[in-house]
């Protein structure tokens, strides 16, 4: 999928780039986050930085972070391998008493990761001739954050995002956005680590408004030759509700397929709505499930699905009361705590009258329809 739609939000972000802004970028799932960044990615040298793009989900320790970071540095094609032969000579120098054959990988298995870590980005912040700033795009790191949590306890989350923090602020010639489909923003609430992120611009990647999800629907069928009409896409933008770009060009294609002409119909988008619940559709949604089974523990991944089958029973949604009734034992701050999070993870949203509901009417029916026993 190319970076529809997003240009302003791609521009505003070089300009907070520019002004020296490290940003944490708040997006749900299937919102487009993975999309904007490898398209900041591409268009960086335009921009005046040089980019790698780490994803960090199914790492677990702080090494393995550090080994992917310098394996796509090494890949960076403009100065990416005289960068990282300058640092394992370095490394060699300083950490490991000049032996003969190592490189970088030798430091990183033998050093403490802070030792390797702080040269690293030391060396980074160390223009080349090119005088270009790095640009480190990090994908899912609350992903990461949690896996190390699990592995090695809050402390080693506190120590590593503080010591992030302290890199961010020493090494200005190195920029950072950091994303993924948690907030790591309410995990550092509740690993009691806020502080860590003070320093982060929160940035906001919002779902398409109607005007440009309606463009991005005749774009599609002008590229396969098909007309979406004007009921067509009225038809979808209702009934989608969140206007996710992944979801908007999946329901295009599987209409477009669908109409055997050269126009979508009303009847022919919700006819491709309604095959989007079939089961043999399920790899759409599944993921939304697997996200709360397989990153919270009991009892919360528990309370998890109790709030989100009540809201789901209801299009209205639910109220808070009612929540509390149906949780029992869960006190006010605790529900409170669940409902941020389903908020931050795109799941539900909060109504002018305090009512709490599926963000995507279509994610609601699938989940009513699966995971509601």
């Amino acid at each position: 999928m190319d970076c529809y739609g997003r240009e302003s939000e791609a521009e505003d972000l070089w300009r907070r780039f520019d002004q020296g802004q490290n940003v944490l970028m708040l997006a749900p799932r299937r919102i487009g986050k993975t999309v904007l960044m490898n398209h900041l990615l591409s268009t960086a040298s335009d921009h005046g930085y040089r980019a790698l793009l780490l994803n960090v989900e199914g790492l677990n320790d702080e090494k393995e972070v550090f080994r992917e970071c310098c394996a796509a540095i090494q890949e960076e094609l403009s100065t990416g391998k005289k960068v990282m032969s300058a640092l394992s000579q370095r490394l060699n120098q300083v950490l490991l008493g000049g032996s003969k054959d190592a490189d970088w990988r030798s430091a990183l298995v033998q050093a403490d990761w802070q030792d390797f870590a702080n040269h690293l980005f030391s060396h980074l912040n160390d223009l080349s001739d090119d005088q270009k700033p790095w640009l480190l795009l990090v994908d899912e790191l609350p992903i990461f954050v949690q896996a190390l949590q699990a592995k090695s306890g809050i402390d080693a989350v506190s120590r590593f995002l503080y010591w992030l923090r302290r890199v961010r602020q020493k090494h200005t010639n190195v920029r950072w956005l950091y994303a993924g489909s948690i907030g790591l923003d309410a995990i550092a609430r509740r690993t009691n680590v806020e502080g860590a992120l003070n320093d982060l611009h929160p940035y906001t990647l919002h779902p398409f408004s109607e005007t440009t999800a309606s463009q991005f629907l005749h774009s599609i069928g002008t590229k396969r030759n098909c007309k979406f009409e004007d009921e067509s896409i009225t038809t979808i933008i209702q009934r989608l509700g969140w206007l996710s770009p992944r979801y908007l060009a999946v329901v295009a294609d599987d209409a477009i397929a669908l109409s055997h002409s050269s126009s979508v119909t009303a009847a022919i988008a919700n006819e491709s709505m309604d095959r989007l619940l079939d089961l043999d559709k399920r790899l759409y949604w599944s993921n939304w499930r697997e996200h709360i089974d397989r990153n919270f523990a009991e009892p919360d991944r528990g309370r998890l699905h109790s709030v989100l089958a009540a809201a789901a029973q209801d299009t209205s949604g639910v109220t808070e009361d009612t929540l509390t009734g149906i949780l029992g034992s869960t006190s006010q701050q605790e529900l409170r705590a669940l409902i941020d999070v389903l908020m931050n993870d795109g799941y539900l949203t909060r109504s002018k009258e305090g009512r709490f509901f599926f963000r995507m009417n279509l994610l609601r029916e699938w989940w009513l329809r699966y995971v509601v026993l």
